[in-house]
């Protein structure tokens, strides 16, 4: 899960995001087009299906009412002149049934073309017996030659004492291109005779649903109807790629049409995933105790050569594991004002760790960065109330962060409510942001830490010689001064020559360390070294 997250937030996959949602898109408009023209190809189907039906529809209801005109009128001697003359009248209706039998038990005796027969002719076993619906016969392909059709085969209906020759059924001669029909004749013991039109589509569709039955999306449509009494059948079938062999051009404006819907949806989930997974929205949705982080830089003293404290530091871990540093998720907190609880979640992370792990009988000094917004010293002291109960061995630094202006008015009397509790307060990144020498001298913090820029710029830089000059400021307001950004011996000699820095910390020092290794950090270099530093990386 956590890989295929990483995917959906790497910006360097984004094109293969696009064109994977492309694909899906592209493939479910095409499956959507295709499900729909199935859906038409069948309500064709029907229609056509339907249509065909009509005609033996007609066939059975001339058959059934001519069986009940002969039921009804031929109440003369079987084969007399009166009979046969009544016989006559009944084939002379126009229902296109025009050779009827005497043919009680299926042996015929007389006809109305062939008149009475030298020797009855038995027609032998049907294969269709009298049944309900209709409790009717049926002969299939016989030879006619006893009506003195030499050469012709027809089907023969009986129902009681009469018979009929049933005019064969013709399929329809208008039908679409891509579409094929076959009639059958169904016993109802399951049994079926193919009786007109294509063969084996009858077959097929059987087939196709002992496998499981078809779907709109298969290359065989089939559909099946049949009259009233179940006996005629019309089985229609449509295979889509031959459908699609005949509307080529329709086939490509559709696709066209899906490539650029595929393009805009495609776009448009690509949005949606890009604003539910980009940075900020996974940082809001997943900022807590279980993704804040802390790391921890020891700070050195230079003048006493130990180490007596660390930084604080915060880190995010986003939902792929990767540690995400500070500058990218600070400013999210400002913006939507979550630097109160942001703040709370590092203390208590923090004060969690090093009670777990710092050795018995040391003390720390522990500094963390706050917002100028949060300079309150009630709810400051609320948060940070497990490091000053009494028994802690921690000594507490609050470094104001200027991201923003500090209100003079207010943030003197709060500083000094929270010196009253034992809190040290400096203020950190001097000579960045909207820190000044007027907050330097309007608010009495305990100490200055100089931005990093100073103490990394190149030697023989204009801000290494003002690195020296904000040193002198400092110093001369007898403040603490604390050098962040210490990356070479060099640059640590050239601080301690000063005489005037009293911390100093950076990568030359230490990285900032998680709790175990900042707990090992102290066991080698700590409390007070014989040695330089050494750079932990």
């Amino acid at each position: 899960m956590s890989g295929f997250v990483s995917i959906l937030i790497s910006s360097a996959h984004q094109k293969s995001v696009r064109l994977v949602l492309f694909v899906i898109a592209f493939a479910g408009l095409v499956g959507l087009s295709t499900w729909f023209i199935a859906g038409q190809v069948q309500q064709n189907m029907r229609q056509e299906t339907a249509r065909a039906l009509v005609g033996y529809e007609q066939l059975r209801i001339n058959v059934l009412s001519t069986f009940d005109q002969m039921d009804a009128r031929l109440v003369a001697t079987p084969c007399s002149p009166a009979f046969m003359d009544e016989l006559r009248r009944i084939a002379f209706l126009p229902d296109g049934i025009n050779e009827l039998l005497f043919a009680p038990n299926g042996v015929a005796q007389c006809s109305v073309n062939s008149g009475l027969f030298e020797q009855p002719v038995p027609f032998g076993a049907p294969e269709v017996v009298a049944q309900s619906p209709f409790n009717m016969a049926f002969w299939l392909d016989r030879d006619l030659s006893f009506l003195r059709l030499e050469g012709l085969t027809g089907s023969i209906a009986q129902r009681g004492r009469f018979a009929m020759i049933v005019p064969q059924p013709t399929m329809p001669t208008t039908m679409p291109r891509w579409l094929e029909m076959e009639l059958i004749l169904r016993a109802p013991d399951g049994r079926w005779w193919h009786r007109g039109g294509a063969t084996g589509i009858y077959a097929a569709s059987v087939a196709q649903e002992a496998e499981g039955g078809g779907n709109l999306l298969s290359t065989a449509q089939y559909l099946m109807r049949c009259d009233e009494g179940g006996v005629h059948c019309l089985v229609s079938k449509a295979r889509l790629p031959d459908l699609f062999a005949l509307g080529a051009a329709t086939i490509v404006v559709t696709l066209v049409i899906c490539a650029v819907l595929a393009a805009w949806v495609s776009q448009q989930v690509h949005g949606l995933i890009a604003r539910h997974w980009s940075f900020e929205a996974r940082f809001l949705r997943r900022l807590g105790p279980d993704t804040i982080e802390c790391v921890y830089q020891p700070l050195l003293h230079l003048k006493r050569d130990r180490i007596p404290g660390c930084e604080v530091l915060a880190r995010w871990r986003d939902v792929d594991g990767t540690l995400i540093g500070p500058d990218r998720f600070i400013p999210l907190i400002e913006k939507h004002g979550l630097t109160q609880r942001f703040t709370t979640l590092v203390a208590d992370r923090a004060h969690k760790d090093l009670t777990a792990h710092m050795p018995a009988g040391q003390r720390l000094h522990v500094s963390f960065n706050i917002f100028p917004r949060d300079l309150k010293a009630e709810t400051l002291l609320t948060t940070f109330a497990p490091f000053l109960a009494p028994g802690e061995p921690f000594s507490l630094i609050f470094e104001i962060v200027e991201t923003q202006e500090i209100q003079l008015e207010t943030a003197q009397g709060e500083i000094e409510r929270l010196q009253g509790a034992g809190v040290r307060i400096f203020i950190d990144d001097f000579g960045a942001g909207y820190s000044s020498m007027r907050n330097l001298a309007a608010v009495s913090v305990d100490g200055v830490k100089l931005d990093r820029s100073f103490a990394m710029a190149p030697n023989d830089s204009v801000m290494v010689r003002m690195l020296d000059h904000a040193i002198d400021m400092v110093a001369a307001t007898d403040r603490l001064v604390v050098v962040e950004g210490v990356e070479s011996q060099a640059r640590l000699d050239a601080l301690r020559e000063t005489g005037k820095v009293d911390y100093v910390q950076g990568y030359f020092i230490s990285r900032p360390l998680d709790i175990v290794g900042f707990i090992a950090f102290l066991t080698t270099n700590g409390p007070r070294p014989n040695s330089r530093p050494r750079l932990v990386a």
